[in-house]
């Protein structure tokens, strides 16, 4: 009789630290299997090139004009480095002030400017422009179409 009781018990602790196992797995089955759609899903949303793009249409760019927003990416952060860089420390103390917003601190700042670092931006400015331009001249009838398909859409809601 003791034996049986003992058995029946030992049984039924084996089958309940049976289930506490596979409820662990399941459980890191299930927590695998949501993070796996979770970034799956993130990795799907991702504007193309940052730029607001539209899947269907960043899908529909060429190698060319891929390399040249990559370009166009590179030299707004060398124009970033380069402003950073070339302010002075009233021109930082600007920018460093909380009681301007950022529309009056970059007007001051605009101002503030010499001609070394006005030439700079010129130039920075001029090269984007011809990337751009040489952008918006590749692109076919269907993707200028898609542009202004996201534009009207985004206006609407503005």
């Amino acid at each position: 009789m003791k034996c049986t009781f003992l058995n029946k018990l030992l049984s039924f602790l084996r089958v309940k630290q049976m289930m506490i196992i596979k409820n662990k797995i399941s459980l890191l089955l299930i927590l695998i299997f949501f993070t796996l759609n979770i970034t799956i899903g993130q990795e799907n949303q991702k504007m193309g090139y940052k730029r607001g793009y539209s899947k269907e249409l960043a899908e529909s760019f060429t190698s060319f004009q891929k390399d040249l927003l990559k370009k166009e990416t590179i030299l707004w952060k060398k124009h970033h480095d380069v402003i950073k860089t070339s302010l002075s420390e009233s021109q930082k103390k600007i920018i460093k002030d909380s009681s301007l917003n950022a529309k009056d601190a970059r007007k001051k700042i605009i101002l503030s400017l010499d001609n070394n670092q006005k030439n700079i931006l010129k130039k920075f400015e001029q090269r984007i422009d011809t990337i751009r331009r040489k952008f918006y001249e590749s692109l076919t009838e269907n993707q200028k179409q898609l542009i202004k398909k996201n534009r009207s859409k985004s206006r609407k809601y503005e």
